[in-house]
């Protein structure tokens, strides 16, 4: 179920399903946190008790996933926001489930047992597998009935979220304006000033420099970083295997046939044309006899092979488009096709020759399978090796480690939580706790492909805050970077003055005194992708009078000011996406949920025991 709300979300409905419908699956080392805690709960509401167990079941699951995903990013800054986010979402549920208790929301059993029996997770060959479902709720840390219970409310809260989708409607007049706003175009053109131009022309003294340092110092801190020594076991460090005899290939090769195959391949002529008819036309001369080479020479807008006519080679299944390598492999030689549509035009195609399927003797393969065999008992030790590290490591000093198993103790330099100098596993085992904190060995890591490390701490840096001689030329560069984006700003809003005056002499010479110039004026849509975010500033500017032109300047970030001059605004014939209706009810959807939680926050009595969190 979860997977196809997923899928289907847009707007608020994706806002509640992070961190408010989720029941995680696969709970881990919750006793860690909770072992000394005397308080069985960690909130309440209107007095219903949110559990600590469940809390930091939860948070556990989400740990482990953002851990994944942010690599060395995961701070404690980004740890203490996930807390935080977590007990608000459960919050959040708990506010939801009374609310649906309080309407008579029903949630019929025989709706819940549906809805568990069509879930693919408790399946085998398609079909509910009673004895599947018990096993893997068992392995999570569910009993039936407390599963189905937590299913039985995300049911409901489903029947809310359909109520309030019945809730918001659009009439035919506010979609009208809609269509009309979402297809209006407007005639702009625009400078871009940028502090790079200027920053040379900044002076800066050293009074000012030593002011920012003493006013700043919190931004010129270096962060603590560490050393760390390791071992890395790859395949490049397994010795080669001895020679291999004829049968050890020849089973080889009557296992891995399919290594030595090739595959049929097809070749093929097209012509690619942008509309239907031109393809019948030149279809249809063809058929008459007309000369395809030459046809794909004059018209084919495929420019990488119509000076060929056409020709593309040779090429096997799923190569090509999935409705052009379907006709190509349903033809026979010399063969022309009917008008085949993709999203690149209409193509007309003839197969030109075949290739069938070949398999290479097992003469022909025997120098790949003694390559392969040496490959697969490398990899086969390798592991074997990698099970020894991770029992030596777990037991043993890392130095004796690597005298064990002939590797190199090798040390890093000093890196920062934050560093992209070693890789991201890396980096995240080195400022784990069981390294980091416990002093022990890592696990053992796997880098990459046949690469695994394990490693200790060697040394470690604590944060240190830089002197005024290290950060001098930085604080140069910004006061610089500082000056030149106030001259700019003061610039543009001259020149944006002095258009909207009607002073173009006094604008001309602005612009030629600082070798400024307009960009092209165009009829830019609300979709152009213009740089810097010009499109939203441009469709932001209140429309000009008739025959005149509105003019601003707009600071986008610390080195950059634009000036727009605005022309025209008009409404596109072309025809609007019909979604955009759908996408502005969307919204309003999610400000009725915002406030419906909101309502609910207000009436409720919640409280949050923070010192657990």
């Amino acid at each position: 179920m979860l997977s196809k709300i997923r899928n289907k979300s847009k707007g608020w409905i994706a806002y509640l399903i992070i961190g408010l419908i989720t029941i995680p699956f696969a709970f881990f080392g919750i006793q860690q946190y909770i072992g000394n805690s005397s308080n069985s709960i960690i909130a309440s509401v209107d007095g219903e008790e949110i559990l600590l167990t469940t809390y930091y079941k939860r948070l556990n699951l989400e740990q482990r996933n953002l851990q994944q995903q942010f690599g060395s990013n995961y701070s404690s800054e980004v740890d203490a926001s996930l807390r935080q986010m977590l007990i608000d979402g459960m919050i959040q549920e708990k506010l939801l489930e009374n609310y649906a208790d309080s309407i008579e929301l029903v949630t019929l059993d025989e709706e819940v047992r549906a809805l568990i029996q069509s879930n693919e997770l408790f399946q085998v060959e398609g079909v509910f597998s009673e004895e599947r479902y018990n096993q893997l709720l068992r392995l999570n840390n569910h009993t039936p009935l407390s599963y189905e219970i937590a299913q039985a409310g995300l049911m409901k809260q489903d029947q809310l979220k359909r109520n309030l989708v019945h809730s918001a409607f659009l009439t035919s007049q506010q979609i009208k304006k809609l269509k009309a706003l979402a297809g209006q175009q407007r005639y702009a053109s625009f400078i871009v000033l940028n502090t790079e131009k200027y920053k040379d022309q900044m002076s800066v003294t050293q009074d000012q420099v030593t002011e920012y340092f003493d006013t700043n110092q919190s931004s010129f801190v270096e962060p603590p970083k560490i050393k760390v020594k390791y071992v890395e076991l790859s395949l490049d460090d397994i010795e080669e295997q001895e020679e291999s005899d004829k049968e050890t290939l020849r089973n080889l090769y009557d296992e891995d046939k399919e290594l030595f195959t090739n595959p049929e391949q097809r070749s093929a002529q097209h012509i690619l044309v942008d509309a239907k008819e031109l393809a019948e036309s030149l279809l249809e001369e063809i058929q008459q006899g007309a000369d395809f080479s030459e046809l794909a020479r004059i018209h084919s807008i495929d420019t990488s092979t119509k000076d060929s006519g056409g020709n593309l080679g040779y090429f096997e299944r799923d190569i090509m488009v999935p409705e052009f390598d379907k006709a190509v492999f349903e033809m026979s030689i010399g063969e022309l096709s009917e008008v085949v549509e993709t999203d690149y035009g209409y193509h007309i195609i003839r197969l030109t020759e075949i290739q069938p399927e070949n398999i290479k003797s097992f003469e022909e393969s025997r120098e790949q399978l003694a390559s392969l065999h040496q490959k697969k008992a490398a990899q086969l030790k390798l592991y074997s090796l990698q099970e020894e590290l991770g029992n030596l490591a777990y037991e043993d000093p890392l130095d004796l480690v690597a005298e064990q198993l002939d590797l190199e103790l090798e040390t890093s330099e000093y890196f920062s939580r934050t560093s992209k100098e070693y890789e991201d596993k890396f980096v995240v085992a080195a400022y784990s706790d069981l390294v980091l904190n416990e002093g022990e060995n890592s696990d053992v890591i796997e880098l990459g492909q046949d690469r695994f490390v394990v490693l200790n701490l060697a040394d470690q840096i604590p944060e240190r805050q830089k002197t005024l001689d290290e950060v001098k030329i930085q604080i140069t560069d910004i006061l610089k970077t500082i000056g030149a984006k106030k001259l700019i700003d003061d610039l543009a809003t001259k020149i944006s003055a002095s258009l909207s005056n009607g002073e173009n002499s006094k604008t001309e010479a602005l612009i030629a005194e600082n070798e400024l110039e307009w960009s092209e004026p165009n009829w830019i849509s609300r979709n152009s992708e213009l740089p810097l975010n010009m499109t939203s500033m441009i469709f932001k500017m209140t429309k000009p009078s008739p025959g005149e032109s509105a003019y601003s300047s707009n600071s986008l970030n610390d080195n950059i000011t634009i000036v727009i001059g605005l022309k025209d605004v008009r409404v596109s014939e072309e025809i609007v996406d019909e979604s955009i209706a759908d996408g502005y009810l969307n919204e309003e959807l999610n400000e009725l949920f915002i406030n419906l939680i909101k309502e609910l926050k207000d009436s409720a009595e919640i409280k949050v025991y923070s010192e657990l969190l």
